[in-house]
C-alpha cells in the first residue's frame, strides 16, 4: 500500500547570498534560492508484457506452435478492450539445445520458440481483466503493470507552482534575515537538474485462479518539480 501525503508538498532548498555586482552605482545584490513541489496524481494509463514459449522437435514446429499460442492471447486481451494499437510485438525468438529423452536417455535436439508482445491499456479499469485474459489463453508470463500518464503535463504544472511557492518563501525568510528585501525576480529556471524520477509501478501481478479475477490498484503517482530563482534584494 502507498503511503498517503499532502495534494502539495514542499521541499527545503539551499540558499546563498551572491556578492554585489563589480562596478557601481548600479551595483545589484541578488538572492539565489531553489525551491521544490510535489504533487501525487492518479495515473490513467498502464504498460505490461505478456509472452508465450512452446517447444517442439523442429524450429518450424516450435515457431509454429508459439504463433498459435500468442494469436490467442492477442485475441483474448483484444476481447477485453484492448484496441489493436495498444499490442506490439516486442521480441521473437528460435533456440535449441540438446537434450537427453526416452528410457535410454538419448541425445534429442529440442527447439524453442518464444513471442513476447507489449501492452498499453489506456482504461486502467480493464488492467486485471487484461492479465486474466493473457494468462487464461496461454501466456506463460505477464510482467507489470506500470502506471504513467496520458498528459506529460499532469501534476507538473501544479508541482511547478509549489516549487516557486517554496523559493519565494525561502527567500523572504533569508532576506529578512539578512536585513533585506525581495525587490524583484532577475532569472527562473525550471527543472535546474533536469531530472526525471522514475514511477514506481506496481509489483508484477501474479497468475489469477479461474474463480479469483485479478484486482489492479493505480494508486498515486509522485510528481516533482524544481526551480532555481535569483531574485534581486534591496535593503529592508
Amino acid at each position: 500500500m502507498r503511503r498517503y501525503a499532502l495534494p502539495v508538498a514542499v521541499v527545503a532548498a539551499v540558499v546563498l547570498m551572491s556578492a554585489p555586482a563589480a562596478g557601481a552605482d548600479a551595483a545589484v545584490s541578488t538572492l539565489s534560492v531553489e525551491g521544490s513541489g510535489s504533487v501525487f496524481v492518479a495515473p490513467d494509463v498502464a504498460d505490461l508484457s505478456a509472452s508465450v514459449a512452446r517447444s517442439a522437435v523442429s524450429s518450424r514446429e516450435a515457431l509454429s506452435a508459439a504463433n498459435a499460442a500468442t494469436d490467442a492471447v492477442v485475441r483474448a486481451i483484444r476481447a477485453v478492450g484492448v484496441p489493436a494499437s495498444g499490442i506490439q510485438t516486442a521480441d521473437v525468438s528460435v533456440s535449441s539445445r540438446i537434450v537427453r529423452v526416452g528410457l535410454d536417455k538419448h541425445r534429442e535436439r529440442q527447439w524453442t520458440a518464444s513471442e513476447s508482445i507489449t501492452i498499453h491499456v489506456t482504461n486502467i479499469k480493464i488492467v486485471g481483466s487484461v492479465i486474466d485474459g493473457a494468462t487464461r489463453a496461454g501466456a506463460g508470463a505477464v510482467e507489470g503493470p506500470t502506471f504513467s500518464f496520458s498528459d506529460p503535463s499532469a501534476g507538473k504544472l501544479t508541482a511547478t507552482r509549489a516549487a516557486i511557492a517554496d523559493a519565494r518563501r525561502r527567500a523572504d525568510d533569508a532576506a529578512a534575515a539578512l536585513g533585506y528585501r525581495v525587490a524583484g525576480v532577475q532569472s527562473v529556471q525550471l527543472d535546474p537538474q533536469s531530472q526525471v524520477e522514475p514511477f514506481a509501478g506496481a509489483a508484477p501481478a501474479a497468475r489469477a485462479s479461474p474463480s479469483t479475477p485479478t484486482t489492479v490498484h493505480p494508486g498515486t503517482e509522485e510528481v516533482d518539480a524544481e526551480v532555481e530563482i535569483v531574485y534581486t534584494i534591496a535593503p529592508a
